[in-house]
């Protein structure tokens, strides 16, 4: 079969009439995306959703939903065989991939194919090439466009007989998104990585197949945006820059690249397009490519999908390029030519994830409870977020998706700042106070970066991301504390929490209170509200409070006035957050398991501590030691599944291993003891 006849295909299954309905493979904000834009073509459309997804936002917005259950990924949004019985029972002409998932599936193209329903995206057989990065690249070399070198994986471990220049990284195959990367400096680490990453890459993608990639150091991450019709036609909509990465995963996009020159960006451009051409590309599809220090640039990969951060470009070009894969979908020819897009403004896209920084960037489990959405005319926020069904993600920790386009870099910046510093999220810890320090950092805003930016800047970015417990900071969320329990409302009600613990009765009182697990007990005078303060280690604070809102308030010392938000858990709990720094507040009179003391807890350091906790939420999914086995400070135990990612927990000093508290499928909680350790 020849390359362009999966094209042929679609445009015998299509007439010049959009489709009637759409079924959405998907969740989640790019469901939602995709739902908005088949609305306003007057598409109807279906979701399907898993358990916890019941009142999301694509769910509610689908003419018909179809529930997947509790099962795992394989089961659910990876099978083919059920999203193709979905299809059929349901009567949709169409599949939408959406991004990760099946989307780069050549086997679910190919079904579509074969029951006459249409596969929003290129054909099998093009999706069989573009998606198998190695065949990809060589693709890219016969066409004489210049690649990163790199060699094939035969699972479980043989390489290819030809020599490696290291360091270079493992990647998968058939997969994207940064998911599963290794970066390795030796044969010894490439041995060692080689089963972690085809495990991923599996369960990713549905195929194990690993390739090496050489590193190319300090590069920029440059991407093109393709939309090809069926009829030959194929055009870009200029370029996007990815090169702000964390652990290979990109979490600031803008558009354009600024920084190429005229010459280096219609090179890049007439690269991607030539590549396009040559597999007779049908949909929306990235080329990707390295450029180096010295200005050359290699190809990386094509991505035959929607991309997460395709937004920056519809921002710049006035695109919508959901909209255009369903109209080529339905088999109708581009409406515009290459000369009528043109570029406008600049845009930059952040992605907040729920991942905690000062763990390492662990996934943050906690339900969100509470988020602030910034307003701006400027400003376009990509999420499907429903405060009111508290559910738990389980697929995936991106948050949202924030979009700034203004005049020029500068201006969307400085809009994304001061957004970001509104959003106070209550709930999951977050990354936003490290996109926050990436946007102040002054390489950041000389446009001084590359895909190396976060990991040479770590310490810088990650520094100050929890405020250290100063006085002065204590004093405020003490003084939130007692205006919350004596001040709302003109005292207490029957219901309210202050009202058991008894205090209120005496003038002063003293009040235990725990800050983030540190115990405080306070002294306090709430009788005369004009002259309310508190006293801690022997120094008297008077303050003044506001309550702004139902959940939010202002206090003020010393005429230095700082706002909360807040809110109440069913256990009584406090959460509160300030300039997108969380705090937890417990009563410990009302709490079982956290008697009143008048003492601070022993705080032990990471050397003394004699065991290891689960810092999130999660499954176990490798064990590598065993009980009375001696472990090296820094050496792997075990894995932890979260968020369709594998965190490693490592050793924090040379122990004994006592005890192993958990085994392989154990699902683990927060601070769930996992190993127990003896000198």
């Amino acid at each position: 079969m020849k390359p362009d006849q999966g094209t042929k295909n679609l445009i015998n299954l299509n007439t010049m009439a959009l489709l009637d309905k759409l079924l959405v493979a998907n969740r989640g904000e790019i469901a939602l995306r995709i739902i908005k834009s088949a609305k306003k073509l007057g598409i109807r459309t279906v979701a399907i959703y898993s358990e916890g997804d019941e009142s999301s936002g694509y769910v509610m917005l689908a003419d018909e939903k179809v529930a997947l259950g509790k099962d795992e990924l394989s089961s659910t949004f990876l099978n083919i065989d059920r999203i193709m019985g979905i299809a059929r029972s349901t009567g949709s002409h169409a599949i939408h991939p959406g991004y990760g998932f099946l989307s780069e599936s050549s086997d679910l193209a190919r079904a579509c194919e074969e029951n006459q329903i249409i596969f929003v995206g290129p054909g099998s057989e093009i999706l069989e090439l573009t998606g198998n990065k190695p065949e990809a690249k060589q693709l890219a070399a016969n066409l004489g466009i210049p690649v990163v070198t790199s060699h094939k994986i035969e699972f479980p471990g043989v390489l290819s007989s030809e020599p490696i220049e290291f360091p270079v990284l493992i990647k998968a195959s058939h997969g994207g998104g940064g998911k599963g990367i290794q970066l390795v400096h030796n044969m010894e680490e490439l041995a060692a990585h080689v089963e972690q990453s085809s495990r991923a890459a599996l369960k990713y993608f549905g195929n194990g197949a690993i390739f090496t990639e050489k590193q190319i150091r300090n590069a920029r991450h440059v991407e093109v945006q393709l939309l090809g019709d069926q009829y030959g036609k194929l055009i870009h909509l200029y370029e996007r820059e990815c090169s702000i990465q964390r652990n290979h995963q990109k979490i600031i996009e803008e558009a354009p690249a600024i920084f190429l020159s005229p010459q280096l960006r219609a090179n890049l451009l007439d690269a991607a397009v030539k590549i396009g051409n040559s597999v007779k590309y049908v949909g929306a599809g990235t080329v990707e490519f390295l450029i180096d220090e010295s200005g050359n640039f290699f190809f990386m990969e094509m991505n035959p999908r929607i991309q997460v951060e395709h937004a920056v470009t519809e921002e710049i070009t006035g695109i919508d390029i959901v909209a255009e894969q369903l109209k080529i979908a339905s088999g109708l020819p581009l409406s515009f030519m290459q000369e009528e897009v043109s570029i406008k403004g600049h845009a930059i896209e952040v992605r907040l994830y729920t991942e905690d920084p000062a763990k390492g960037f662990a996934p943050s489990t906690r339900q969100l409870r509470s988020i602030n959405f910034p307003e701006h005319p400027s400003l376009r926020i990509e999420a499907d977020i429903n405060i009111e069904h508290l559910a738990k993600n389980q697929f995936d920790p991106l948050l949202l998706k924030l979009i700034a386009r203004c005049d020029d870099r500068e201006q969307a910046i400085n809009l994304l700042r001061n957004s970001l510093s509104t959003l106070n999220v209550i709930g999951p810890e977050t990354n936003t106070k490290f996109i926050e320090n990436i946007l102040v950092h002054e390489q950041y805003q000389q446009n001084n970066i590359s895909v190396e930016f976060c990991k040479n800047n770590h310490e810088t970015l990650v520094h100050y991301i929890k405020e250290q417990f100063t006085s002065t900071g204590i004093t405020y969320l003490i003084a939130l504390a007692v205006a919350k329990g004596y001040l709302e409302n003109g005292g207490l009600s029957e219901s309210d929490p202050w009202n058991s613990l008894g205090y209120w009765r005496s003038t002063p009182s003293f009040v235990p209170l725990a800050i983030d697990n540190y115990l405080y007990r306070i002294q306090i005078n709430v009788n005369d509200k004009s002259n309310t303060y508190h006293v801690w280690n022997g120094t008297k604070t008077v303050f003044n409070a506001v309550f702004c809102s139902e959940n939010s308030i202002e206090i003020s010392i010393h005429g230095l006035k700082k706002i909360f938000f807040y809110q109440f858990d069913q256990q009584w709990k406090l959460h509160v957050v300030h300039k997108n720094t969380q705090y937890h507040i417990v009563f410990p009179g009302l709490l079982k398991h956290q008697p009143e003391t008048s003492v601070l807890p022993s705080i032990e350091t990471a050397e003394e501590t004699a065991e290891i906790t689960s810092p999130m939420h999660g499954k176990i999914l490798e064990i590598f030691v065993k009980e009375n086995q001696l472990i090296k400070k820094n050496e792997p135990l075990l894995i932890i599944e979260a968020m369709k990612s594998e965190n490693k927990i490592l050793s924090h000093k040379d122990a004994r291993i006592r005890k192993i508290a958990v085994s392989v499928g154990t699902q683990v909680a927060d601070h769930m003891p996992l190993i127990f350790l003896e000198d």
